[in-house]
């Protein structure tokens, strides 16, 4: 994916064993099985973040925004990281006349809840921590897009520790591969998805959705061009790959969840 700014050119309570309820922490994490579910307004409230720049959360938000607009939903846009490419890239595409059309991203994630079958989608990062912990507290899911290498491991833990209390009690969070190396045989590509594994095995209400995004030029022509990737070019492995990213978000269940 496009690692630079596009010019304007073109996410059952329990008891412990003493019978006493357990802290708020384990509260949050006792159903691990669960599917994301509609916020109580009806509609889908989305984080996409991670502590790590560059890794891809504007592009998925983006492209995912476009997606779900195609098939019919009312789509809300929010922008907290301080680059603004995800603003940026709305703006280049009502310029140059694309539909569906995206309405420019709001700047505050305390909204009111959306209606049935929005979809509230926020771009975060941690240049606005404050920001980040209040959309999560209001999320069904939060993804995050981790791109291959050790230190994206660790960053994604640190990131997980930070939103487990304030994710809310039927909040789930999702965690995919981004940008890993073309070919599912690369190395640091598999190592990334075991590490994942391992890290949503120890945490509850998280898993790793099957599906993955690859480095690819095409990610980088369709955003100069406003479009999603799979207008652009949609035959492409690009687009193939990013509509299975879509479906799977769409139907969390597709995701390996942990077992109990």
């Amino acid at each position: 994916m496009c690692a630079a700014k596009t010019s304007k050119s073109k996410t059952e309570k329990r008891t412990d064993k003493a019978g006493e309820n357990p802290p708020e922490k384990a509260k949050k994490k006792a159903d691990d099985k669960s599917a994301a579910s509609p916020a109580p307004g009806g509609g889908r409230f989305v984080v996409v973040g991670n502590l790590k720049g560059g890794s891809g959360k504007s592009t998925v938000v983006f492209n995912l925004a476009v997606w779900l607009a195609d098939q019919g939903h009312t789509i809300r846009l929010v922008d907290l990281d301080p680059q603004k490419t995800l603003t940026d890239l709305v703006a280049v595409r009502t310029e140059l006349g694309w539909e569906p059309a995206l309405a420019t991203p709001l700047t505050t994630a305390e909204l009111p809840p959306g209606g049935p079958g929005s979809w509230t989608l926020v771009d975060v990062g941690a240049a606005d921590m404050a920001g980040m912990l209040t959309a999560v507290g209001s999320a069904d899911l939060v993804l995050v897009p981790v791109m291959p290498g050790q230190a994206d491991i660790w960053a994604t833990q640190r990131y997980l520790k930070t939103i487990d209390r304030e994710r809310p009690d039927h909040g789930v969070v999702r965690l995919f591969v981004n940008r890993a190396d073309a070919g599912s045989g690369s190395r640091e590509t598999r190592e990334a998805v075991v590490a994942l594994e391992a890290i949503s095995g120890m945490l509850g209400a998280v898993s790793v959705l099957p599906a993955r995004l690859g480095r690819r030029i095409a990610f980088c022509r369709s955003l100069s061009e406003g479009s999603a990737v799979f207008e652009l070019e949609p035959k492409s492995k690009a687009s193939e790959e990013f509509q299975a990213l879509a479906q799977a978000i769409v139907e969390p269940r597709r995701g390996r969840n942990r077992k109990s």
